[in-house]
């Protein structure tokens, strides 16, 4: 058994990472990552890491519809970011305890001894600890190699030409001013490659920089060389600076490119950490998913500047769409028919649909299911009129959905442990009263029972002193057990919200005196005061409030020894009727104080009759009051004894002349 559930434990804590990329191979990869999470019941993730070249661009729909497919599969979708593949999945398999990679072969050989180790082989070698399971590829991907340099390259704007033929020419104007200066060559050389470096910074891509550089010696030949206007030069040393010239513009100009796009990634990554820290922070504190899909949308809305729609599931069916838009004029036609219809599909079919799939192409929005696990708690849809995301905003979408889904998640599991909760109180509320009438039913019955047979079997025997005794203690029993029943019944009854409450006008002391007409006969042993205020009318219901009075008149009557002095007082306070039962018994200990209107709740007080209380007559008094709009509660009585005080609404009085 030992053995068994050690495996199961180590199939659980596997965690599969297939890695993305554009290749034709890819999909037959994530095919088979997919078959490995299956078998071994892994947790499964597909992990792209963006290099920041320009080649990304070409390939994007290639690679769009292979993060699809991962995400059907049920991969959880990762993107980051850095120039040394390797590293970057190196480092997120550590960090995230990944125990197998799944890569593919293409591309993984290398062309003559002299080559760089490739991407397979230095992935070994730095994750030696790692399963790595590298898939042959059938499809060959040589012509995608030979891509000429043009294509990879993007291709400038006019803004871009434009800052590049000020920078050279404001350099060339400054060279002939450092010239006629008497300046030397070598300062005049460093303005040019200042130059490059500016026109790195200031335009996109790699092109500007190379063209710049070659025109900086194109330029310095020409205008600051002997003789000037002409390409010839007497010097001996000039063409190997010139050489050099172009060989440090272009590798200057290539690092700053490359630096520039790095940075840029690198303040992405920063936003989008900042982003899914303040989305977390808020979803923490939201409660329900109605709430948290707004929070989630709201978010989006914010990053993505567009509109958003957004259902909720409500118990097991999609909700009506909610809007959340940036115009309401552009925001027209999205929660048409026809739209809520491709969202519906999927959340029936837990998958994307919409524009840029192949589900339902022709609708407006992109749907993304909100899904944790097998689970589905809503769908989100982005309209994509204008134009599609990048990998940058599809990214901070994924990451911000997949919050939203552990959010629900959470939310749904805490809801779900409050109901076992109230489950669990239920059955054991019901198990102590069962235990209780069972132990504390039993004597009075067993009283009854014994006293009749006495008197059927030995009547005849008895003196009438004797039998009035037996009659006497048969009628308290029997009293007992009614006014006990009487209480299961009617907190049961509030309990199941089956208790009907007839509200009508009444006065106090009319209540109070119909009360005491229902006590015990031993309410003679004590001396009982009423104190009530006249004209007092209250609306209530006068059966309800007569069972309340009852129980607290009893408990007085329980708990305080024969010849205490009970007083009932009925009087107007605040504004409310205010009725309170006071004795000066030995009181109620501070330690039970906090417990003594919880069901079943006794105490260790000792009772001064025969008759063990269930605990229900406290209970029921608070209920009943609450459904009243009243509060009852428990106050000393100087110098001792207790005080049980509660209010009910005054009734308006309305006189015709």
């Amino acid at each position: 058994m030992s053995f068994k559930a050690e495996e199961n434990n180590k199939e659980l804590s596997e965690h599969i990472l297939v890695c993305l990329s554009a290749a034709p191979s890819n999909k037959k990869i994530i095919d088979t990552a997919a078959k490995m999470v299956k078998v071994l019941q892994a947790r499964f993730t597909a992990l792209y890491v963006r290099t920041g070249i320009k080649s990304e661009v070409l390939d994007k729909e290639k690679l769009e519809e292979h993060i699809q497919y991962a995400e059907k599969l049920g991969a959880e979708i990762v993107m980051t970011h850095g120039e040394n593949i390797p590293v970057q999945i190196a480092e997120y398999a550590r960090l995230s305890n990944v125990t197998k990679i799944v890569i593919g072969q293409s591309n993984a050989r290398r062309n003559h001894f002299f080559s760089k180790a490739t991407l397979t082989e230095r992935l070994i070698e730095i994750v030696p600890d790692i399963d790595i399971h590298i898939i042959p590829d059938a499809l060959k991907t040589r012509t995608h190699q030979k891509r000429s340099f043009a294509r990879y390259v993007e291709k400038p704007s006019a803004k871009d030409y434009f800052l590049t033929v000020i920078i050279f020419a404001v350099c060339t104007l400054i060279g002939i001013l450092f010239q006629r200066l008497n300046f030397t060559d070598t300062n005049i050389v460093t303005i040019y490659i200042l130059g490059v470096l500016l026109t790195s910074m200031v335009t996109d891509g790699y092109l500007c920089s190379v063209v710049g550089s070659v025109i900086s010696v194109f330029l310095f030949c020409f205008f600051l060389t002997e003789p000037r206007m002409s390409f010839q030069t007497y010097a001996v040393g000039y063409p190997v600076t010139f050489l050099i010239m172009l060989i440090s513009s272009v590798l200057t100009g290539a690092l700053a490119a490359k630096l520039k796009t790095h940075a840029k990634l690198s303040a992405q990554l920063a936003f989008r950490t900042q982003v899914l820290f303040d989305t977390d922070c808020l979803l923490q504190k939201a409660k329900g998913g109605t709430e948290i899909l707004d929070i989630t949308c709201t978010q989006l809305l914010r990053l993505l500047n567009r509109n958003i729609t957004a259902y909720v599931v409500e118990n097991g069916n999609l909700s009506d769409g909610k809007l959340f838009s940036v115009e309401k004029e552009s925001a027209k036609n999205i929660l048409t028919p026809e739209e809520q219809g491709v969202a519906r599909w999927v959340y029936e079919n837990r998958q994307r649909a919409g524009a840029s799939t192949h589900h339902f192409p022709q609708a407006k929005c992109l749907y993304l299911a909100i899904r944790g696990g097998d689970n589905v708690y809503g769908v989100i849809g982005i309209p994509m009129q204008k134009e599609t995301l990048d990998y940058f905003e599809y990214s901070i979408l994924l990451s911000v959905i997949n919050e939203c889904a552990l959010a629900m998640e959470n939310a749904q599991n805490a809801m779900e442990k409050e109901k076992n909760a109230v489950l669990a109180k239920n059955e054991q509320m019901r198990a102590d009263l069962l235990r209780a009438i069972s132990h504390d039913l039993r004597t009075p019955l067993c009283s009854i029972s014994g006293n009749a047979d006495m008197l059927v079997n030995n009547g005849d025997r008895l003196d009438e002193a004797t039998k009035a005794q037996i009659y006497t203690d048969i009628y308290d029993d029997s009293e007992w057990l009614i006014g006990v029943v009487e209480n299961l019944l009617s907190i049961t009854r509030l309990n199941d919200g089956r208790l009907k409450i007839k509200f009508t006008d009444q006065l106090l002391d009319e209540v109070i005196a119909e009360s005491l007409r229902h006590i015990n006969k031993k309410h003679d042993e004590y001396k009982i005061v009423t104190d009530c205020e006249e004209l007092v009318l209250a609306r209530m219901d006068v059966r309800l409030i007569i069972q309340v009075l009852v129980n607290l008149i009893d408990n007085a009557i329980k708990y305080t020894p024969p010849g205490s002095i009970i007083c009932i007082r009925g009087i107007k306070a605040d504004g409310k009727a205010q009725i309170s039962v006071e004795d000066n018994g030995p009181g109620i200990p501070d330690e039970m104080k906090p417990h003594i209107f919880e069901m079943f709740y006794t105490g260790k007080t000792t009772i001064a009759d025969s008759h063990r209380s269930l605990g229900l007559g406290l209970a029921l008094c608070r209920s009943i009051i609450e459904e009243h709009n009243g509060t009852l509660v428990l106050t000393d009585h100087a110098p001792h004894g207790c005080n049980f005080i509660f209010t009910l609404p005054l009734s308006e009085v309305t006189l015709n002349e």
